[in-house]
């Protein structure tokens, strides 16, 4: 793969479930999805890496990754690996949502990502996943509506769990290198900003080779294509909600159309005014599941 972070996988329907067990670990890059993802891990031992943030993982955690955060799973192949992954679609969540309570809420990342639940609240989650994937496997009449309640219910039990905040919300470890993640959060923080990487580098006091190789070894990608990917997904997001793909543009930060567009098709593949996938992009399990 070049130097970018790579989209694995679509979501077309509603949501998908799926439960593995394996030791073949996770060896993935840093990408991210168009979807929300929640993993409740069963067994093994490993961690996520989301948006900078390092986390250690224990089995019972549950971790939820919104949609379009950068992450990567880390496991170590030949331990038992047991998970079960939910995909579910954003605007599935917001159908489901009222003005009160909005269940992508808990996909954000504000109060962390790794929800680390009581006994109580994990036995009842899990036996909502266990119904649901029992749900979807069957052919009882009536599967489609119970599942979706099922699933509405599990994430709603969720939100709730974090609103109430007697839940732990373990921690990110120290990153291994504690420069590159004060850099990650002030490109988070300045995505539309014009500065060059000289500016970046005298900002936080350190050689810019330096700088460039240290986050390359940290976040496992260049700062240029890390701050230019993060840019066109916000502009992306723009344009679904209504702006033109030219201002669009220049309020991310691009001081070029056309630069902008080559970029931005060759991240999405289409163009910033293009439609969306074709039936050749459906998705399967293999380029799907982590």
């Amino acid at each position: 793969m070049e130097d970018a972070y790579e989209k694995r996988g679509y979501l077309l329907e509603d949501f998908r479930l799926f439960h593995l067990k394996d030791d073949r670990g996770a060896d993935v890059g840093y990408h991210y999805h168009e979807f929300h993802k929640l993993v409740f891990l069963l067994s093994g031992s490993g961690g996520y890496v989301i948006e900078g943030r390092r986390y250690a993982l224990q089995p019972g955690d549950i971790v939820l990754v919104g949609a379009l955060s950068v992450h990567k799973p880390e496991f170590p192949a030949g331990q038992p690996y047991e998970r079960i992954i939910l995909y579910l679609s954003p605007s599935f969540l917001q159908q489901n949502s009222d003005e009160d309570f909005h269940l992508e809420d808990a996909f954000s990342g504000v109060r962390g990502h790794v929800l680390r639940p009581g006994t109580d609240f994990r036995r009842g989650f899990l036996t909502l996943l266990l119904g649901l994937e029992k749900e979807l496997g069957g052919d009882a009449p009536g599967r489609v509506i119970v599942s979706r309640c099922l699933l509405v219910r599990a994430i709603a039990e969720l939100a709730r769990e974090l609103l109430r905040g007697g839940t732990e919300l373990p921690r990110p470890l120290a990153a291994r290198d504690g420069k590159i993640l004060e850099i990650l959060r002030y490109l988070d923080d300045n995505l539309t900003a014009d500065f060059s990487i000289d500016d970046l580098a005298a900002r936080f006091y350190i050689s810019k080779y330096h700088m460039m190789r240290r986050f390359r070894d940290e976040a496992g990608i260049s700062i240029h294509t890390y701050l230019s990917d993060k840019r066109l997904l916000l502009a992306r997001e723009l344009i679904q909600n209504g702006e033109s793909a030219t201002n669009a543009c220049f309020a991310c930060g691009f001081k070029s159309y056309s630069a902008f567009s080559r970029a931005y098709s060759k991240l999405f593949g289409a163009t910033p005014t293009g439609r969306g996938l074709t039936g050749s992009e459906l998705p399967t399990e293999d380029n799907m599941i982590e």
